[in-house]
């Protein structure tokens, strides 16, 4: 397994492409896999910066090694009235949870939650031998689908564009585009974690839908021309809606 990550500027003018991957050499019905592990947590949580250690050694073992693996964190409100509220908590990633739980017919919500590939089965964030034998299981089945994506600048616009080309039959599924924060300290002064500074990493910052009707095409999202890109990754993923099973991943990684 490898991944090419290109490095990029963020661009004020616009420019070609700067593609995230090479076009899949396999051109027939079988192609690399990648995973997405998708993290529910909150820093009101007492358990969650065991996960959220946890997931740091995914993402070093995933960098270091150039496998397409893939590390969100989404940040929910569920703890939010526990004595400390969560800076970076959405109810948006909520709801987002809440959804994974009616797809997968479970019935308790909990932090920390993980989800690799959209799979049927939820796993406790700490759970090291769970989440890793999921991502190697995942690893070890040839895909049916493969993303790439590229991104540009836009002249005067506090946007960035996002193009995607997809292998694969696209019936039914949306692309979701999240822009993650890469490395967060945080002073927590309530709640469980009162007096620790809990350091959290790929946290989402924004999370973009596109319906696909098309396997290959462009779109943008909003992207502040102040923002320092060199701690923000963009983590693209192709979802079925009916089930949310993660069928394709890729990285954008901005560094200068």
């Amino acid at each position: 397994m490898r991944r090419i990550v290109f490095i990029a500027f963020f661009l004020t003018s616009f420019s070609p492409f700067i593609w995230a991957q090479e076009k899949p050499s396999n051109t027939g019905k079988d192609y690399q896999p990648a995973v997405l592990v998708e993290l529910f947590s909150s820093e009101g949580c007492s358990s969650c910066p065991y996960a959220d250690q946890f997931l740091k050694e995914l993402i070093d073992i995933s960098d270091s090694s150039k496998s397409p693996v893939y590390v969100i964190d989404y940040h929910v409100v569920i703890w939010n009235r526990s004595g400390w509220v969560d800076p970076f908590s959405d109810s948006a990633y909520s709801i987002r949870q809440q959804e994974y739980l009616y797809k997968k017919k479970l019935t308790a919500m909990y932090t920390p939650m993980v989800f690799v590939n959209g799979g049927d089965k939820d796993l406790a964030g700490g759970d090291k031998r769970g989440i890793g034998t999921a991502i190697q299981n995942n690893l070890m089945k040839p895909s049916k689908h493969y993303l790439r994506s590229g991104v540009t600048g836009i002249e005067n616009e506090d946007s960035l564009m996002v193009a995607f080309q997809i292998w694969g039959n696209i019936d039914s599924m949306d692309l979701k585009v999240a822009l993650v924060q890469r490395e967060i300290n945080s002073q927590v002064k309530g709640g469980e974690n009162a007096g620790l500074i809990l350091h959290h990493h790929n946290v989402v910052r924004g999370l973009y839908n596109y319906p696909l009707t098309a396997n290959e095409g462009m779109f943008k999202i909003p992207m502040s021309r102040e923002l320092n890109l060199d701690n923000f990754r963009l983590v693209l993923f192709v979802q079925q809606r009916n089930n949310f099973k993660v069928v394709a991943a890729d990285q954008l990684t901005f560094k200068p």
